[in-house]
């Protein structure tokens, strides 16, 4: 409660308190804006880092021992971010990536391929021996295609963030 209080505070001072007369239709016209879809992808990582105990039961392991972090690194030739890293007692490295979007979000090949990659530096800087399963958290779901299929292990939609 204390968080979601902190992330209205942080709302209304980017958004609401400096504006002297905010017009009626602002949110209908600004939803899609490269601001507020940078607010709200931010807002979205912080309430799922928030809601760690949720995550861990809805990906089936709520009783095992994990560390958690969010990741950067570099392969020595590329770069990559990870936005929350759950390494499991039980073996297996969730790598989790934390979209917001208004719809379901969709990897395109573009993106699959950055995935990849992304994927493969972490295994090249860490060396990990562990499984790594590719972790969708996201407001509405995946789309289902070919590329969501073959590189995503799991996905939790928000709801998932609520359920005790």
């Amino acid at each position: 409660m204390v968080y979601s209080k902190f992330l209205y505070f942080l709302f209304y001072l980017r958004f609401i308190r400096n504006q002297n007369q905010i017009d009626e239709d602002f949110w209908i016209k600004s939803l899609d804006s490269p601001e507020v879809r940078a607010w709200s992808g931010y807002a979205f990582e912080q309430v799922c880092l928030c809601h760690l105990r949720q995550i861990k039961n809805a990906l089936g392991i709520g009783s095992v021992q994990i560390q958690s972090s969010a990741w950067s690194g570099s392969d020595g030739a590329e770069k990559a971010q990870i936005d929350l890293v759950i390494d499991r007692r039980d073996q297996v490295v969730n790598l989790c990536e934390m979209k917001f979007s208004i719809k379901a979000f969709t990897i395109d090949k573009t993106y699959a391929e950055a995935l990849r990659r992304k994927v493969g530096i972490f295994k090249a800087s860490t060396k990990t021996p562990k499984a790594t399963w590719l972790t969708f958290i996201t407001t509405f779901g995946l789309t289902p295609n070919t590329h969501a299929q073959s590189l995503v292990h799991q996905s939790l939609t928000m709801d998932a963030l609520f359920e005790d």
